[in-house]
């Protein structure tokens, strides 16, 4: 499967990122039970891709999330890759509350990895033109490398 680029906002419209600094581990549960998750983030970035940046730092956790707006109806296929574990959510509609986790990366890949666990791939998923989508990706990294990329795939089989 190539490689390719995350999906523009133009698709994917995000509310302001945010990541929290000095947490140990590489479990998204080790962000999610952190007493400053979530409403005391150490920082909030700008992306212009549901994709996050490469060896930025260490001991963090980071939370992306914002609006599928699916310009066909059909089955989606979405991925996550990240360096450590990430999780990747979507809801039924635009409540966040009714989100489910669809994929996942239980250690570690490098930048745009897709396929290097099964479970970074969602099965397919229908969505409608028209209406939209929560979604939202949980990433904690522990040392060295770190990323967090997510791409979808449209029905007709474009990314």
């Amino acid at each position: 499967m190539p490689i390719c680029e995350p999906p523009e906002l133009s698709s994917i419209l995000f509310s302001v990122p945010s990541n929290w600094t000095g947490i140990g581990g590489t479990l998204v549960g080790d962000l999610t039970s952190s007493p400053n998750y979530p409403d005391n983030a150490t920082g909030k970035t700008y992306p212009t891709s549901f994709e996050g940046p490469v060896n930025w730092n260490d001991n963090y956790g980071t939370r992306m999330r914002g609006y599928v707006h699916p310009p066909t109806t059909g089955d989606y296929t979405f991925w996550i890759a990240s360096d450590d574990s990430s999780e990747l959510w979507l809801s039924t509609d635009e409540d966040p509350a009714h989100k489910v986790q669809i994929a996942g990366v239980p250690q570690w890949t490098n930048s745009r990895e897709w396929t290097r666990f099964a479970s970074q791939q969602s099965a397919p998923i229908a969505l409608m033109a028209g209406r939209k989508y929560y979604i939202e990706a949980l990433a904690k990294e522990g040392g060295g490398g770190d990323n967090i990329a997510v791409r979808w795939q449209l029905p007709e089989g474009a990314w």
